[in-house]
């Protein structure tokens, strides 16, 4: 057996679940100090400095490389030790399968499509529901802070700038994060639990929380169940990371067109529709979903005959 291929060793669902959480605290500590440390460097600064340097504009490129490492330190390590402590592979534990057809790409596309107009749908009516005065407050000043950074890191004058943006903050977070939550977490507790819905759901809410943003947590928590439902059905991480890519690049280029205009730039990243558009969304992305499901079951009995 070669460790580069097979896990050493095959630890149950519970203990790959404590160690992956155990990873994951360790792996964020550890990216947070090296990029810190390296950006500290760079920017000849104090650690107590260094959160104010990278939200001024004429740093944003030192901000995308401190984000993208920290993202691939906090998120690769634990996905990297849940394939190796799983039972085969670590390639096929990392969703390493080919894509089976077109039309899977064609379904994802379409649904990276639906998923913008749901998560917008979803942020109109977040902003309707009640919560008291204390909590909206709080809310208030994460999401400014959220936006503080989101635009630090995307301040793009040429099309190089927006081609650095897109694969610090649409790339990298889009290929790390799949392998973590789709790859790493759901599947874990799919393996644990044997309820791979329930897996989705608590996968997404997990995946919507680690953005720590009150009034896109619905938002993402439809995406990441979309993500979910597109691993499950294809049994390959590469289009779970191609729609979460799709999502994040409309973003970022969209940001560089209106750059110029301070009202577009807030409505951009403000991003809601009206409410009601959330049921149209919904019924699309379900029949997309069932039938990515029909496409890819039947791509499967054509490749065993």
């Amino acid at each position: 057996m070669e460790s580069s291929t097979k896990s050493l060793f095959y630890f149950t669902p519970a203990m790959r679940m404590a160690l992956f959480l155990g990873a994951t605290g360790i792996s964020m500590i550890l990216g947070g100090l090296v990029s810190f440390s390296l950006v500290a460097m760079l920017l000849h600064s104090d650690f107590g400095h260094i959160q104010q340097l990278l939200l001024q504009p004429e740093h944003a490129k030192v901000a995308q490389f401190a984000n993208a490492l920290a993202s691939i330190i906090a998120f690769g390590i634990p996905s990297l030790a849940a394939a190796y402590l799983s039972k085969g592979t670590i390639k096929q534990n990392m969703g390493f399968a080919p894509v089976q057809s077109y039309h899977q790409v064609g379904i994802v596309i379409l649904l990276a499509l639906t998923g913008l107009i749901l998560s917008g749908a979803l942020g109109d009516l977040t902003q309707k529901i009640p919560i008291p005065t204390d909590w909206k407050i709080t809310a208030d000043r994460l999401e400014a802070q959220y936006k503080k950074a989101l635009l630090a890191m995307t301040q793009m004058k040429s099309l190089f700038d927006l081609m650095l943006a897109i694969i610090a903050v649409a790339v990298i977070p889009a290929v790390v994060e799949e392998f973590y939550f789709r790859a790493g977490l759901q599947k874990i507790l799919v393996d644990w639990s044997g309820k791979p819905h329930i897996a989705i759901l608590v996968t997404a809410i997990i995946f919507s929380a680690f953005h720590f943003s009150y009034f896109g947590f619905l938002s993402r928590m439809s995406l990441g169940i979309v993500l979910g439902y597109i691993y499950f059905f294809t049994k390959t991480i590469w289009l779970p990371m191609l729609m979460h890519f799709i999502n994040n690049a409309i973003g970022i280029s969209t940001l560089y067109f209106v750059k110029d205009d301070p009202k577009k730039v807030d409505a951009v990243l403000e991003q809601n529709l009206t409410y009601y558009w959330v049921l149209v969304a919904l019924v699309l992305a379900f029949f997309l979903l069932k039938r990515l499901n029909i496409i890819s079951n039947e791509s499967r009995m054509e490749k065993s005959f």
